[in-house]
């Protein structure tokens, strides 16, 4: 999205024009829809700029910008070479509490850049322009100084500006980059921030109550866990136990966070005691076993318990044991959410790894450039390719122990490649398949394998033919579609 002349969309015409043109000018991929308020108090700052600005049409704003993924929304950003002014707008009355707080919000976002900020309201209906202090301070605004500001020498970005906010800046996971974490050098998306907001809201009038939130991998379910523990943790002690292997990953969090006590899923046993917290968070609950959920209900009783889960719909039913995740969702009085903003996994990834796990029935139009599908013959083949990924930076990963099938939480890598032996097919519902060893299933383990992948994926499928072709499909969707 490029900035535009609010001066030219601020001009008489109609509503449809003004849409049209905006598009036009932004470069936006849709048609916005500019809510009449805001056209009009857009229009009343642009009068007021224009008494006090002789060139006042030269200037160019990213107008109505959000930023992809995190849903958070800026009305008028000017970005220069070293400095970016923001204005909010407003047409009714608002308190300063409010200003204050959205301002304050706008400049942690925008201090990703790395540069000097200046933050401005301006409420139309009472002609009143405001201003966030260096000290988080809202004062009456200066239109000679606001006006300084914009006329700054010094080129204006003319580029995309998603190309400078990436969400990957904001959005983190505690177990991978705890210190950023403890630092609160992350935000929540809009939907995590909601979800958040209901279960503190009935946490605090009630001081019970079971809560469950599903999404797939990626979606930011352990970063709004954590986040809600840190909150439940200002003046009690609580418990976040964890499912599947972390290892490492939990110690600095462990020294740090000293009203927050870490268990794993093993260390429930009948002779545990839950009685000294306030509440029980439990990551990856979909790793869970039957048996430790019955002793945690036990132990819980009276307080609230949160769990965070991974969807897993698109592995064929026949796969699953989703007797654990029933459970959960029939508890008395739940409250459940589904996130489905995905934060880490890029789309490309996401979109792929979901039509290879349930075939889609229609043709899918995405391209996948980052996805590579290779044959092996035999071992020694297998091996060579594999040496090629590794030497070209994949990190290698397999799904073993297939006796136990000791499932792991998602860990994410840059670069991921994945063996896909004979065991592998597909059912005739469209489902991937693996054959069983002693009662257990490899598909649910690959589901989370391939979920560790951030930005490329490479699979070698050995002497399996059937599954080869059928992936080499998914890849050519395409452009099958754009010949025809």
């Amino acid at each position: 999205m490029k900035s535009i002349s609010v001066y030219a969309l601020t001009r008489n015409q109609s509503a449809e024009c003004i849409q049209k043109l905006e598009r036009q000018l932004s470069g936006r991929e849709f048609f916005l829809k500019i809510k009449e308020w805001e056209l009009g108090s857009m229009k009343a700052l642009v009068k007021q700029l224009e008494l006090h600005m002789q060139e006042f049409y030269k200037l160019r704003f990213f107008y109505s910008f959000q930023i992809p993924k995190l849903g958070k929304e800026f009305d008028l950003l000017q970005i220069k070479e070293d400095q970016i002014v923001n204005i909010e707008l407003k047409s009714g009355r608002v308190s300063d509490d409010d200003i204050r707080r959205q301002l304050i919000q706008n400049r942690y976002y925008l201090s990703a850049l790395g540069k000097p900020i200046f933050s401005y309201t301006y409420i139309s209906s009472e002609d009143r322009l405001v201003r966030l202090t260096n000290h988080d301070h809202i004062v009456e605004g200066d239109w000679k100084q606001l006006c300084s500001a914009l006329e700054k020498e010094g080129q204006d970005y003319k580029g995309d500006i998603e190309e400078l906010f990436q969400a990957e800046l904001y959005l983190i996971s505690p177990l991978t980059e705890p210190e950023r974490f403890l630092r609160k050098e992350y935000f929540l998306t809009s939907q995590q921030r909601d979800i958040e907001r209901q279960i503190l809201k009935r946490i605090r009038g009630k001081r019970e109550g079971y809560f469950h939130f599903s999404g797939l991998p990626g979606t930011g379910k352990t970063l709004l866990l954590y986040d809600i523990g840190m909150k439940l943790s200002g003046r009690q002690q609580i418990c976040i136990i964890h499912c599947g292997e972390a290892g490492q990953e939990w110690k600095l969090l462990h020294e740090r966070l000293r009203r927050i006590d870490f268990l794993s899923d093993s260390e429930l046993e009948e002779e545990t005691d839950l009685s000294g917290y306030s509440s029980i968070l439990v990551d990856e609950a979909h790793l869970l076993s039957e048996e430790k959920l019955l002793i945690l209900l036990k132990k819980s009783q009276n307080r609230p318990v949160i769990f965070s889960s991974d969807s897993e719909d698109m592995i064929s039913p026949e796969e699953m044991d989703h007797s654990t995740i029933e459970m959960i969702r029939n508890l008395p009085e739940i409250q459940s959410f589904h996130l489905t903003n995905r934060i880490r996994t890029n789309a490309e990834l996401s979109s792929f790894i979901q039509n290879m796990m349930h075939l889609p029935e229609k043709r899918s139009s995405r391209w996948y450039p980052d996805i590579t599908v290779l044959y092996a013959n035999d071992e020694k083949e297998e091996e060579n390719l594999l040496q090629d990924l590794e030497w070209r930076g994949f990190q290698i990963r397999t799904v073993e122990n297939r006796e136990q099938i000791s499932m792991l939480a998602v860990r994410d890598s840059e670069k991921l490649a994945i063996v896909l032996d004979e065991q592998y097919y597909y059912d005739e519902k469209g489902y991937l398949r693996a054959e069983h060893f002693h009662g257990h299933s490899d598909v649910r383990k690959l589901f989370h394998l391939l979920n560790q992948a951030r930005e490329s994926l490479a699979l070698v499928v050995k002497n399996n033919m059937a599954v080869y072709e059928i992936l080499l499909e998914i890849l050519q969707m395409r452009g099958k579609e754009s010949k025809n």
